[in-house]
């Protein structure tokens, strides 16, 4: 009983030193005199809850989460077998009071008995649901670090949740946590692992792993697919529809399949491959169930349709489309960014110049603070926000700029300002594009020293 008389030997301490009697201090606090008495003087004493604690420390002037120690020690003593609503409440206390050190201490504890896994799992989802994801990360660390099965449920949507909230600017971190998560994708539930392929699809593009972007395209068309035959299903019967738990509608991730196919086909070069996929989200009108969103969505991906199939034009030669390309960009600005990409690799290689509609989107290309730039998503082309999307656009225009002033010889400020934007953005966010860089750099070195000036 060390422990436990321990924690009783502090607040009687206390409440000497402050000259406080029993049923005084029963009053001050707001805690019955029975169960305070039954807590301080009981043989054996009455077990002390956190909440009781909390009014005891703060009748005595003490600060938050005085004795909090001692209070988990006594949760886990010998004498106690952990209590997971007991426990919970003090996790929960913990989180409020930022006291990150005792959630790690007060979870090793729990995982003695394996059967704590489901309730810290619980809880995980719990905060997730209330918004506190990045708070329930050490939860979700102890469930894979401590789940006996690795083919569970809870496995993968603890591995899920880490890669969700761990993704940043930085493309080669998210690579690393889309390696480690990649293998549980298929063990999620469907409404999660639609978004978890859409998010893994957005990583392969940013480092231009084409292969996989097909692939995840491909599972990501298998399973809209299913469901949306499931949901009709569901509808005929007049049965309630179970796509309420996902995070965008069955539309955009059935249509995101075939656009992220046709964006990698595009980027392989294989052209004729990738304009069949136009069709597949040009109209989709026919979908069942659209909501709001859903026809806002459809609307989307038919803009997108336009704007690829010009893609397509220009990067196969019929440069006659640069003037339609260039009003329809008129009438849509937000789709600038990755339009000049497009724009810039067609100049580069039908030697186009550009000059005049670069000089309309010194802006966009040429932001004061990029990352800043991106966090307010002026450059969006689509209702949600990719942050390491845009940098990995960034880059690809700043390569293909580069590139563009290369072929024309001309060595001026714009171009010294390309390369310190490319330099940074690679540096900073995908060092896995250095060695394009390298040969780009090791083509302006070979230019005639009369342009360096």
């Amino acid at each position: 009983m060390k422990h436990r008389i321990t924690l009783i030997t502090e607040l009687e301490s206390e409440m000497h030193k402050q000259g406080y009697s029993l049923s005084h201090f029963s009053k001050v606090s707001g805690i019955n005199r029975g169960i305070l008495s039954a807590t301080l003087n009981g043989n054996p004493p009455k077990i002390m809850s956190i909440t009781q604690l909390d009014a005891m420390a703060k009748a005595l002037g003490k600060p938050e989460s005085w004795l909090y120690e001692l209070f988990v020690e006594q949760c886990f003593s010998e004498e106690n077998k952990a209590n997971w609503r007991r426990v919970r409440t003090l996790l929960l206390r913990c989180i409020e009071l930022n006291r990150d050190d005792l959630i790690g201490d007060i979870l090793n504890s729990l995982m003695e008995d394996p059967a704590h896994v489901a309730h810290v799992f619980d809880l995980a989802e719990e905060l997730v649901e209330q918004n506190q994801a990045i708070v329930a990360m050490p939860f979700y660390e102890c469930v894979i670090e401590n789940e006996r099965n690795y083919h569970s449920e809870r496995l993968a949507i603890s591995h899920y949740r880490l890669f969700r909230a761990r993704t940043s600017p930085i493309i080669e971190n998210n690579l690393r946590l889309a390696m480690v998560f990649h293998p549980f994708r298929n063990r999620l539930p469907d409404h999660l692992r639609l978004e978890a392929l859409l998010q893994l699809s957005n990583i392969y593009y940013t480092i231009q792993d084409w292969d996989m972007v097909i692939n995840c395209a491909n599972e990501l068309n298998v399973l809209s697919n299913i469901i949306y035959a499931q949901e009709c299903k569901r509808r005929k019967k007049n049965l309630p529809v179970t796509t309420v738990l996902l995070e965008r509608p069955l539309v955009t991730y059935y249509a995101q399949s075939h656009l992220m196919k046709f964006v990698a086909l595009e980027h392989m070069e294989k052209y004729d491959e990738a304009r069949p996929y136009l069709k597949k989200f040009a109209d989709l009108s026919w979908f069942e169930g659209l909501d709001d969103i859903g026809k806002e969505d459809v609307e989307k991906f038919k803009l997108y349709a336009v704007f690829n199939e010009l893609n397509l034009d220009l990067l196969t030669g019929n440069t006659d489309k640069l003037v339609d390309y260039v009003e329809l960009l008129k009438a849509h600005p937000g789709e600038a960014l990755p339009s000049l990409v497009i724009i810039s690799k067609a100049a580069n290689k039908y030697n186009m110049n550009i000059d005049d509609i670069l000089a309309d989107y010194d802006d966009i290309i040429y932001p004061n603070d990029i990352l800043d730039y991106i966090h307010h998503g002026k450059f969006l082309r689509d209702h949600y926000k990719d942050i390491p999307i845009g940098i990995s656009r960034y880059i690809n225009i700043y390569y293909q700029l580069a590139l563009y002033q290369c072929n024309r010889n001309v060595y001026d400020e714009k171009l010294e300002k390309i390369l310190i934007a490319l330099e940074t953005s690679v540096e900073k966010y995908n060092r896995g594009r250095i060695i394009d860089c390298l040969a780009l750099f090791k083509k302006l070195r070979e230019m005639p020293r009369e342009h360096k000036e």
